[in-house]
């Protein structure tokens, strides 16, 4: 072979050696390539699903709708604790064990008064001590609830077994209007308790022998009573206490009715069980928030009581009474208590009256009137007053008579007077005589304040149960309106001399 052509041999060869050498690193980085394009494409989706994770947590199904928990200040756990939980639930129960459905119906209605109270309470506690028509709107819930309960005993005359047990109900749920007396609620407490003493007693002595379970009813009833005085003692002693330093009450209506921004409300609950599957829950589980949501079911909280038999009614059943002797008559020493009388603040409000009847002027339930005026009053015509509150009088002309009865800082101006000016349960009153008045009487009265006339000094004025009332009489010599006040005697000295009786004002020299 010759030298060219074996030159060309070796060139042949070398490039196809070149040529299996570059093939190879191409094959090397191809693979190369489709592993890291593997890689990314494996990252891209692992990367897309841990977003789509993430996005889902950030994102969840919206939750139940569960407030945020403030802390509930000590004078409403107190109350949870001492009348609630203590007191309301073991007289829930009993009542629930042996009371026919319309009693137990009364019952919840009472149960509810409770919590109404429990609001007002809370509100006292995050507020500011509002004015009388802000709180008189404050309580009226609590007025309505208390209306409630006594419609349910008057609705249940013909339960005449049971009778005395809806009154005791009724009499007794006066005693919430604690938070309007002042300065001493307690003892308004332990008179609503007295006032429902009678009507215990006839439970007592009626089912002595029949079932001893009505005294255990009437003793935890009491027990309401009883742990709501030692409540109110403890935390409001002088009457409801507010908060000196809390919010106004517009700012904690507002806050109350304003919706929480955040999730949505939840999905509506269940729809209840079957009325026949389950009986009535007892108020023993759960606290305090079972019981009031016992109470939120309405008629609904009475579907599991047991329907009583004939044959175990009383009033249908005499063999059941034949062992026991029932007096024709509760005795001559039994006697009904005297009820007291409802706070004011928890009566309605009646509307305001100013009218000439006949030969009255009527004037009723005046509140904040800065000058009203009786003109061209005549001699025969009398003045009567009564329940005004900040009010001010001006009559014009001589009249017959004027009368003050249960009215509050209301003052009156007269000119002259025939026969007598009468003053009757009206604290803080003034009263100015510009003519003559032979007679002022005051009675059961504190605080007040008569401005007589030069020509009014031979007045006589009468006083009983009395305090701090004084008289201003002009000054000799000076110019009109210029006043000397004197104080009505209040301190009296009684001495026994010759047989008799003998009182003489004290007087404290120095």
């Amino acid at each position: 072979m010759s030298s060219s052509a074996q030159g060309l041999y070796s060139l042949a060869t070398l490039i196809k050696r070149l040529e299996a050498i570059t093939s190879r690193l191409e094959d090397v980085e191809d693979s190369r390539s489709a592993g890291h394009l593997k890689r990314q494409s494996t990252s891209t989706v692992t990367s897309a699903a841990v977003a789509e994770t993430l996005s889902a947590s950030a994102s969840p199904l919206p939750p139940p709708a569960i407030e945020a928990p403030v802390a509930v200040p000590r004078a409403v756990t107190a109350y949870d604790e001492i009348v609630v939980e203590g007191k309301l639930k073991p007289f829930l129960e009993i009542n629930q064990a042996i009371a026919p459905p319309p009693l137990n119906e009364q019952v919840v209605l009472f149960a509810k008064v409770l919590a109404t109270l429990r609001s007002v309470l809370h509100q006292a506690a995050t507020c500011r001590k509002p004015d009388q028509k802000a709180l008189a709107e404050i309580l009226s819930p609590l007025q309505a609830s208390i209306e409630a309960v006594t419609r349910a005993k008057e609705a249940a005359r013909k339960e005449r077994d049971w009778f005395n047990h809806f009154t005791v109900i009724a009499d007794g749920t006066a005693f919430v209007g604690w938070v309007t007396v002042e300065p001493k609620p307690g003892p308004y407490v332990n008179e609503i308790k007295e006032s429902t003493t009678y009507y215990a007693n006839r439970i007592l002595k009626d089912f002595k022998e029949k079932d001893p379970r009505h005294a255990e009813w009437v003793r935890a009833f009491n027990g309401v009573l009883d742990g709501m005085k030692r409540y109110v003692v403890e935390f409001h002693t002088t009457g409801l206490v507010w908060n000196a330093s809390g919010i106004p009450v517009s700012e904690y209506k507002s806050s109350c009715s304003q919706p929480v921004s955040g999730p949505p409300p939840p999905p509506p609950p269940p729809p209840p069980p079957h009325a026949g599957s389950t009986s009535l829950p007892t108020a023993s589980a759960g606290g305090v928030a079972a019981v009031f949501a016992d109470l939120n079911r309405g008629a609904d909280v009475t579907k599991g009581l047991r329907k009583v038999d004939k044959s175990e009614m009383t009033h249908k059943n005499p063999a059941l009474r034949a062992g026991n002797v029932v007096p024709a008559s509760s005795g001559a020493g039994a006697k009904k208590p005297v009820k007291p009388t409802k706070p004011q603040a928890l009566m309605g409000k009646k509307p305001a009256k100013f009218a000439l009847e006949g030969n009255k002027w009527i004037i009723e339930y005046q509140e904040n009137e800065s000058a009203l005026e009786v003109a061209n009053a005549d001699i025969t015509q009398v003045i009567n007053l009564f329940a005004c509150k900040n009010t001010t009088v001006i009559i014009k002309g001589k009249v017959n008579a004027v009368t003050l009865v249960n009215c509050t800082k209301t003052s009156v101006l007269v000119e002259s007077v025939v026969s007598s000016v009468s003053i009757t349960k009206s604290p803080s009153f003034a009263l100015q005589i510009t003519g003559v008045a032979p007679t002022i009487q005051i009675d059961s009265t504190d605080s007040g304040q008569i401005y007589l006339s030069k020509q009014c000094l031979g007045v006589e004025i009468t006083t009983a149960k009395c305090s701090a009332v004084n008289v201003s009489l002009p000054v000799e010599g000076e110019e009109d309106g210029v006043f000397e006040e004197q104080a009505v005697p209040e301190m009296l000295k009684t001495v026994v001399q010759n047989g008799k009786l003998v009182t003489t004002i004290v007087e404290h020299a120095g």
